[in-house]
């Protein structure tokens, strides 16, 4: 059995179900047996895989691992810890470990060469496979991972590699054809009413929802205006709510809602182009843009008079969208606008309510929302 082989056994034993992945050259005909074997779902960066895996957890600790190259590391590191890591969600991470073994191309030395200091300074156990004899070690690994509900790396020095004898046929690409329209004309008015008065305004649609709601005080206000064991409050890894909703979306019935901002989205818009891709019918994001860093001090955003999110989230291929100002108009166009997945633009004023801080561990909110989710048997 060759090396690329051997793995996929391994993932299929512990009950993988969904691989991410970015690319590397040296692990091709191991993503191509991934496509094959499992619900495989190409990346555009690294980090999204670890909210999507997240929102996958969520909905029923469904199991998915990442694959990467050692570069990749670089760009989650800030997702594991403060998602990953604080929440224990077990993702085991393939890493195609560049920069140790017959490498050409120099700025893969940078992270490759480093990267088990970095696992260790996150405290993110790791292992070592630097030959084909030692793939019955990962084993192990993904057995601890899940265990001990934690991120664990699996370093693939490209050596696994050399003696398989895998081949597969040249790849053919269908026509590249398609139309690219974006016929959107909006005149943006002053807003009237705060993120806390929309949400206190939404209140009752809120109530029994399943929402993904965004980092720091978006979360507190919907603490303040509607706590329920069906929201997830995020407390880290800003940029990923949508991604989370998205894992969330995939494997439940019942609608999801993500409360997203203009920071945030403008922070990791690859997010819009990974939902786009998915398409669940079951997500609806309210995109609640005042124009600031709300959490930070109020710091503009280019979407305050440069960007239009709405416009983004058309050129990324969500086209099911519309834009409010009231809860009423929010309602509107909820039901107005058929399956999803949704993308609501509401404009509102730079403010902050005076709320206090979540009373809850990150671990007490995943455990009460997973609690809910089995409880109320939502899922597809």
């Amino acid at each position: 059995m060759n090396p690329e082989e051997q793995i996929i056994e391994l993932l299929k034993k512990h009950r993988i179900g969904h691989i991410f992945s970015v690319p590397c050259a040296k692990i091709k005909n191991l993503l191509i047996l991934c496509s094959q074997n499992f619900t495989h779902i190409p990346l555009t960066r690294e980090e999204e895989g670890i909210g999507f895996a997240t929102g996958i957890y969520l909905a029923g600790a469904f199991r998915s691992a990442l694959l990467m190259q050692s570069g990749g590391i670089g760009n989650s590191i800030n997702a594991l810890i403060s998602l990953a890591v604080i929440h224990k969600i077990p993702i085991p991470i393939l890493i195609s470990w560049r920069g140790i073994y017959k490498e050409n191309i120099i700025a893969q030395n940078a992270i490759g060469q480093h990267i088990t200091r970095i696992f260790e300074a996150m405290d993110i156990p790791y292992i070592e496979i630097h030959d084909e004899k030692n793939i019955p070690e990962i084993d192990h690994a993904l057995q601890s991972c899940f265990e001990h509900e934690t991120p664990y790396g699996i370093l693939l020095n490209p050596k696994i590699w050399e003696k398989s004898t895998l081949q597969f046929p040249k790849l053919e690409f269908p026509p590249r054809k398609r139309v690219s329209e974006i016929h959107l004309i909006k005149n943006i008015q002053n807003p009237t009413l705060t993120r806390f008065e929309i949400l206190q305004g939404l209140q009752p649609f809120l109530k029994g929802k399943i929402i993904v709601s965004n980092i720091g005080i978006p979360s507190q206000e919907l603490y303040e205006v509607c706590d329920q064991s069906s929201n997830f409050y995020m407390t880290g890894s800003f940029g990923m709510v949508s991604l989370i909703g998205l894992g969330v979306a995939m494997k439940i019935s019942e609608e999801v809602i993500v409360l997203d901002g203009d920071g945030s989205i403008l922070t990791n818009p690859n997010a819009l182009c990974t939902i786009a891709q998915i398409a669940p019918h079951n997500l609806t994001i309210l995109a609640i843009d005042n124009g600031t860093h709300g959490s930070t001090g109020n710091q503009i955003t280019q979407a305050y008079s440069q960007l239009d999110l709405e416009f983004i989230a058309h050129s990324f291929g969500i086209q099911t969208s519309g834009s409010a100002y009231t809860p009423e108009e929010i309602l509107k166009l909820y039901e107005s606008l058929g399956i999803g997945p949704r993308f609501i633009h509401i404009f509102t004023k730079p403010f902050n309510a005076n709320v206090k801080i979540i009373p809850l561990t990150p671990v007490e909110i995943k455990e009460r929302f997973m609690r809910w989710i089995k409880e109320n048997n939502v899922l597809k």
